[in-house]
């Protein structure tokens, strides 16, 4: 093998590697996700509450940050 495929290989690998941490953490936050909305209707969970202003910012946050994983894994499976 040549170094330039061999360096192809190994990058191949690592955004293999790449694809199924980004996807596991997707998968994981999908399921916390569909827990609280579980939550939510079965009246357990006040989602009034995660929108009191003191709650409020971490909320936003944590939304764009799971929107902007979620299309960083779009790009990198599209790649893939």
């Amino acid at each position: 093998m040549l170094q330039s495929e061999q360096s192809l290989v190994h990058r191949r690998l690592r955004l293999q590697k790449l694809v199924a941490i980004v996807g596991g953490f997707i998968i994981m936050a999908g399921i916390i996700l569909l827990g609280v909305a579980a939550l939510a209707v079965a009246g357990y969970l006040n989602v009034g509450t995660l929108l009191e202003s003191k709650y409020l910012l971490t909320v936003a946050v944590l939304m764009v940050v799971v929107g902007l994983l979620d299309t960083f894994s779009s790009v990198v499976i599209a790649r893939w």
